[in-house]
């Protein structure tokens, strides 16, 4: 694959509006400007839409102005600096789908798990997030993801679809052995609700399309919770609460 020189970003604003998020977006931003690394930068702004189509119309849009890649940022997440950087640079070292690692949001700290699975038994392929599956799967821990790294990135099974970087040629495939839609909150294949990035990835695994996270790149998943880092002393927290 050639390297990113035109790329798309996908932002998803709904019930999201986080200052921070702002922020740190900006600071990415400037600093992927500064690299060099990219030519052009196309933001691709869904505002209210659901978010199924919301992704399904960014992705159209992406290939229509025939952009290279993708990168998904949730607009419920702060980033560090140097993020859009390096999600860039995996994609140039030839990972198709390549992301980041962020925790799920939620009231209860023993639910804040990762948001990826990094093996998932065969025999229970689907059940990763369909109809409460959350807590039927192992969800893949900091610790297992460094221990498996290889070259600074792990392959995994799932990761969450909003800190990632797609390539053009994943969607080209994804669409003509698979047939529309790309992303979809319920799977019509298998008959359940699922997670729109869910439904996407359950594709890539049946194309044997690698997904590979770096365990090292965090962002914060801040909701109506409050923040939720990966680890109690990340940096991108002190930054936040300077």
């Amino acid at each position: 694959m050639k390297p990113v020189k035109r790329l798309g970003i996908g932002l998803l604003y709904y019930n999201k509006g986080l200052q921070q998020f702002e922020r740190s977006f900006h600071e990415a931003m400037e600093a992927l400007r500064l690299s060099g690394l990219i030519d052009e930068v196309s933001l691709i702004v869904q505002d209210g839409a659901p978010v199924d189509f919301a992704r399904e119309t960014v992705v159209d849009n992406a290939l229509a102005r025939d952009l290279d890649a993708v990168v998904w940022i949730d607009t419920d997440l702060i980033i560090p600096r140097d993020a859009l950087i390096r999600l860039v640079s995996m994609s140039n070292a030839g990972m198709p789908v390549a992301a980041g690692i962020y925790r799920r949001a939620m009231f209860n700290p023993a639910d804040r798990f990762l948001l990826t699975i990094r093996t998932i038994d065969p025999a229970r392929a689907l059940n990763d997030l369909r109809n409460g599956g959350a807590k039927n799967v192992h969800w893949a821990t900091l610790e297992e993801l460094r221990e498996h790294a290889e070259g600074g990135v792990t392959r995994v099974a799932l990761s969450a679809g909003g800190f990632s970087i797609v390539r053009r040629e994943v969607y080209q495939v994804v669409r003509e052995r698979c047939g529309p839609p790309w992303y979809c909150t319920y799977d019509f294949q298998v008959g359940d609700w699922s997670f729109e990035d869910t439904f996407f990835q359950r594709r890539l695994r049946k194309l044997d399309i690698p997904v590979y996270v770096d365990p090292e790149l965090h962002a914060v998943h801040w909701s109506h919770y409050g923040p939720v880092p990966v680890t109690p002393d990340d940096p991108v927290m002190a930054e936040l609460l300077s």
